[in-house]
């Protein structure tokens, strides 16, 4: 739980879109990230995490599918000069961010590392069930709210076009540097 506040996909995305958008307009991707993470948990604590280490090719191929969607996120934004304010900037919305959960490598690391060592049949199921969940509730929620925050203040920093720049190539590194739990 406690990888929830550091930098990952989710992270970078809510800080980058707060820089550019503003905390209003990233609230529908904190929604997407608090609901997509929560039900992708939900379905490894059914099981699914079983199955999805039980078929390493499954893994393979949204590790894949991971990278291949984190490089070009990651160049988008290394690319970026200005805030993407204009009319012809495509914004993340919370479909986007909501699906992305399914290849997300830190998202799906931690909800089938959590079915497979919290559940310990201490407790009954449901109880067990509850406490995870609940633990991630307050987690998942401060941590998208916190990383939003983060970015939304940076943009009174971030005063000229030269500022813009660093800030996003920095973005996109850290984003591009999150490939390595991918492949490791």
């Amino acid at each position: 739980m406690t990888a929830a506040i550091t930098p990952g996909p989710n992270n970078i995305i809510l800080s980058t879109h707060a820089v550019n958008y503003g905390f209003k307009e990233t609230v529908p991707l904190i929604l997407g990230v608090f609901f997509g993470f929560l039900s992708i948990l939900t379905i490894s604590l059914l099981g699914l995490g079983k199955i999805y280490h039980s078929f390493p090719t499954v893994a393979m191929i949204i590790k894949i599918i991971a990278v291949g969607f984190l490089t070009y996120l990651s160049f988008k934004i290394f690319n970026s000069k200005t805030f993407s304010n204009s009319k012809n900037s495509k914004k993340f919305t919370f479909k986007d961010i909501y699906f992305f959960q399914i290849i997300n490598p830190k998202g799906m690391t931690m909800a089938m590392s959590s079915s497979a060592i919290f559940l310990q049949n201490e407790f009954p199921y449901y109880i067990e069930f509850i406490l995870i969940f609940s633990c991630f509730i307050i987690s998942t929620a401060s941590s998208a709210i916190a990383w939003a925050a983060i970015g939304h203040l940076f943009k009174k920093y971030l005063n000229d076009t030269k500022k813009i720049i660093y800030f996003n190539r920095i973005m996109a590194i850290l984003l591009l540097s999150s490939i390595v739990i991918i492949v490791l």
